[in-house]
């Protein structure tokens, strides 16, 4: 219960800011290898290649996670392991007020001033890693404009996929993208902690 799968990571450089949220691939001791593996492969591929280009680098890491563990060239066909992570991958240039975003099987959640619903960026439905991503897989950047006061809101899917309320079911983006439309005025920390609010809300006993 204190080490797993999800991880965040966060770089700033000239002219912007990096970050990404990650899902691995298991819970406990297990999640928190591949979260090693994931997180020691984008540190070098960001540090080789920049933090630009948030879609190259999820290649880079998807090459590297198949190679590391075996899902490649394996004897008779036989992959060592079906592990790998989701992701959402973005990066910010201030002076622009645009967005890069790549991502892996995650959304990027955006609401802008005076807007009466939740832009929803999906992610492509390929995973980084994974015996069933071909090891050239190149994923796709989205440029997203951010006029300011716009937030922007990133979860893995422990947050969608958490089954609570009256019927059992799962939260959903739906009622995420609710939950934040409520939240237009709010600062980025009050919009975490009624988001998590609501999350606890939903789980119940």
């Amino acid at each position: 219960d204190v080490v797993g799968g999800d991880f965040y990571q966060f770089s700033v450089d000239d002219g912007g800011w990096f970050a990404t949220v990650a899902d691995c691939t298991g819970h406990g001791v297990p999640g928190a290898f591949m979260t090693l593996i994931a997180s020691s492969s984008l540190s070098q591929a960001i540090k080789e290649k920049g933090a630009r280009d948030p879609a190259a680098l999820l290649a880079i890491v998807n090459r590297s996670i198949k190679q590391m563990l075996g899902q490649v060239g394996g004897q008779d066909g036989t992959p060592g392991s079906d592990d790998g992570m989701d992701a959402a991958c973005f990066w910010y240039a201030p002076g622009t007020r645009q967005m890069v975003f790549a991502g892996a099987r995650l959304s990027l959640f955006v609401l802008r001033p005076g807007a009466d619903q939740v832009d929803v960026v999906e992610g492509q439905r390929k995973g980084v890693g994974y015996v069933d991503s071909e090891l050239d897989y190149a994923w796709r950047n989205v440029a997203v404009d951010l006029p300011a006061g716009s937030l922007v809101f990133v979860s893995t899917d422990g947050l969608m996929d958490q089954v609570g309320g009256p019927r059992a079911i799962a939260l959903g983006k739906r009622r995420l993208c609710e939950r934040l439309l409520g939240l237009a005025n709010s600062t980025p920390a009050q919009v975490n902690h009624e988001v998590l609010a609501a999350l606890q809300e939903w789980q119940g006993e």
